[in-house]
């Protein structure tokens, strides 16, 4: 009885500690998964949780789908894929909830040139001081 108990136990904790979530993104601390820098600007950085709760962050979104591309990450081992609101950086997105806007006057860390924001609002309000456009995210991912 004991032993059917730790065991229970003891399964029940394995996946508790590989639960599959977000983290925040230290500015400063964390180093891109791909190109390996140091990320220096939150607004621009992603974040992939894996199945198992492995996270790789990413200083540019171009690096993430860069990563994507290559298969450093099996498909089927992504739980979660997400981006950076532009206008609020302590805010993650999951890739189904933004808006990705493209603009040659975004000067990001590997000039990848593309943003992610929380909403069309948001969108409008960017397109009203930049010359831009919106990706569709199923033209945008690999």
């Amino acid at each position: 009885m004991k032993l059917s108990r730790l065991l229970i136990l003891s399964l029940a904790s394995i996946f508790v500690s590989c639960s599959a979530k977000q983290r925040p993104i230290q500015e400063g601390a964390d180093a891109c998964a791909f190109c390996k820098m140091t990320v220096m600007e939150k607004k621009y950085a992603t974040e992939i949780v894996s199945v198992t709760g492995k996270v790789f962050v990413f200083d540019d979104a171009h690096c993430m789908q860069s990563f994507l591309e290559k298969n450093m990450i099996q498909r089927d081992d992504v739980k979660l894929i997400l981006l950076t609101d532009y206008n609020n950086p302590e805010n993650l997105l999951s890739i189904d909830q933004v808006v990705l806007f493209t603009s040659e006057q975004l000067k990001t860390p590997m000039n990848g040139q593309v943003i992610a924001l929380s909403d069309t609002n948001a969108l409008n309000v960017l397109l009203e001081s930049m010359a831009g456009r919106s990706i569709p995210v199923h033209d945008w991912l690999p």
